[in-house]
């Protein structure tokens, strides 16, 4: 993230360039905000340390595989069954609008059309995955 010299206000991010899982994807970023509400320092602050965070991204990989292991086992279609893209895509970043923001890579997830995957990225580095209505 660059910052403005002047005023010292972080860029707003509306789509981020990001490797995950060893694939790169430009994922549109959407913020928690309420109409009329603008994105918070802290939220912009939130992405940019989350996109210099290579390693906890990677890490992400092995809570969604363990996550989704009993239903991709049970899955006699997937013949991809080692490949984690074969049951979740990730979709968008979500922001949210809290004191300390988590990030979470919104997913869609073969096993659970209609409520998603969400991973949660803290700024300690723990890592939440589950369903997207823990978030929403």
């Amino acid at each position: 993230m660059r910052w403005l010299a002047r005023k010292e206000r972080p860029i707003l991010i509306n789509e981020l360039e990001i490797q995950i899982w060893e694939r790169d994807f430009t994922l549109p970023v959407k913020y928690d905000c309420y109409q009329g509400e603008e994105v918070t320092p802290e939220q912009i602050k939130a992405l940019d340390r989350f996109k210099k965070r290579r390693k906890m991204i990677e890490k992400s990989k092995a809570k969604v595989e363990a996550y989704c292991r009993e239903k991709v086992l049970e899955d006699d279609e997937n013949e991809k069954k080692d490949n984690v893209f074969s049951y979740v895509k990730p979709e968008y970043l979500f922001v949210k609008r809290e004191e300390d923001p988590r990030v979470i890579m919104m997913c869609k997830y073969r096993y659970d059309l209609e409520h998603g995957l969400a991973v949660v990225f803290s700024s300690n580095g723990s890592i939440v995955v589950g369903s997207q209505d823990m978030i929403l």
